[in-house]
């Protein structure tokens, strides 16, 4: 709706239907005065409908006489008149004022309450416990949103459930989703304990990192590369302070280095590409329903049709063969077989996709194919298409990305020991 619309509605307009010999003339000497005409719609012959603003409407009767022209209102339209109609009906408008009032407030309560895991499925608890965890502090439907602490609720049920290692709850409408990832039982043997460090598994983004032990060495916004060290199982002794007035910092004994199990969670954005080319005109093969079928013995050396064409009666087709043969004696194949050859009629269509729909094709394709790599249980943040190729041409290539939020963290054990008094060995990390 233009501006001299929305004028128009608030002030109030009628609809009118000018007919007449000649309403052309009535338009004519109405513009000529310098009223306002809105939406001109010609309806018939000799009528047409306009619609005006009420305070102009007593200016018409001179030019309906001038023109030789019947002037009818059809219909009032506007705030003034939509007004006048509630005056009489202030249960309805209570109504509608209840109804919003209530839409508001039902908005700002949680009525449905999720729990999604973040690796694959839930093996320790289950979403029932999950959720009775969540009531227990505070969080259930019908819950006012405004007062949960999403911390305070995050840290409860970490207290609550012991066997989650990170919880994560946020908000999305009425819904209140609880994303939760449990703790690794120590698998069986020695291995569990042995010194490791948490290195990238590829290239990405830190979104969060939560260090439960070892030393962290990236931070929430890093860029790192795979094979770079997020949380290393080597502890470095700290330096030591040096106290006011004094050169150099008296000579202790520094503790030796430290070789212990990083555990952790590193979840970072991630980006995958893939780039696709499709030509422009498509050929496409469509089945027509129509079909024949042969049968024919096969022996060496000849082929003999007992049935149906001895070639295909279409000029595209698609042909099946169906092979019986005997059971083979010792190391003698049957010399015969029976051949059931089936073809199907197809219908060939070319189709000539404009630039920006073949872009489009190419584009989904190239996002089916990423997202049929991507790794289970990774969120997908974000999706983006770039044409490589101008409009010119016939080949259409294009790039195509895929961001997801995932745990970048691959555990890498550390081999050798610190000697006494030495340097510690060259491990990562």
């Amino acid at each position: 709706m233009t501006v001299h619309n929305w004028q128009a509605y608030l002030t109030g307009y009628l609809v009118l239907t000018i007919s007449g010999d000649d309403p052309e003339a009535f338009l004519n000497l109405a513009l000529a005065r310098g009223l306002t005409l809105l939406d001109v719609t010609r309806t018939g012959k000799g009528q047409i409908l306009v619609k005006m603003p009420v305070s102009e409407y007593r200016l018409l009767r001179p030019l309906a006489r001038e023109s030789h022209c019947r002037v009818r209102i059809v219909d009032k339209r506007g705030l003034p008149f939509f007004s006048r109609r509630l005056r009489g009906r202030q249960l309805l408008l209570a109504g509608v004022l209840f109804f919003l009032v209530a839409i508001y407030i039902l908005s700002a309560c949680v009525w449905v309450v999720d729990v999604r895991p973040e690796k694959g499925t839930l093996r320790q608890v289950t979403p029932d416990q999950v959720i009775a965890a969540a009531r227990a502090e505070g969080l259930k439907p019908g819950a006012w949103k405004g007062r949960i602490d999403i911390r305070a609720l995050e840290y409860g049920l970490e207290q609550r459930l012991p066997q989650l290692a990170w919880v994560g709850v946020s908000f999305h409408g009425t819904r209140a989703e609880i994303k939760v990832v449990e703790k690794i039982p120590p698998p069986a043997g020695d291995d569990y304990e042995l010194p490791a460090s948490i290195i990238a598994a590829k290239d990405g983004v830190i979104k969060q990192i939560l260090v439960m032990n070892g030393e962290g060495r990236v931070a929430v916004g890093d860029t790192v590369r795979r094979g770079e060290v997020l949380i290393s199982g080597l502890i470095l002794p700290p330096e030591p302070e040096k106290k006011p007035g004094e050169n150099q910092p008296q000579q202790q004994p520094r503790p030796e280095p430290r070789l212990v199990r990083a555990r952790g969670i590193v979840r970072a954005r991630v980006w995958y590409e893939e780039e696709k080319e499709i030509e422009r005109l498509q050929v496409r093969e469509q089945a027509t329903g129509r079909q024949q079928r042969a049968i024919i013995i096969k022996t060496p050396g000849r082929q003999v049709v007992l049935r149906g064409p001895a070639r295909s009666p279409y000029a595209h087709y698609l042909q099946e063969n169906k092979v019986i043969t005997l059971p083979s004696w010792r190391n003698f194949p049957p010399p015969v077989e029976l051949i059931i050859s089936t073809y199907r009629e197809i219908r060939i269509q070319k189709q000539q996709l404009g630039y920006e729909e073949a872009v489009r094709v190419a584009g989904q394709q190239a996002l089916a194919s990423l997202k049929a790599r991507l790794p289970a249980g990774v969120t997908i943040t974000g999706e983006k298409i770039i044409p490589l190729t101008g409009t010119g041409e016939q080949k259409v290539r294009v790039r195509a990305w895929v961001e997801t939020e995932e745990d970048i963290g691959q555990v890498v054990p550390l081999h050798g020991r610190t000697p006494p008094g030495g340097n510690p060995p060259a491990t990562p990390g």
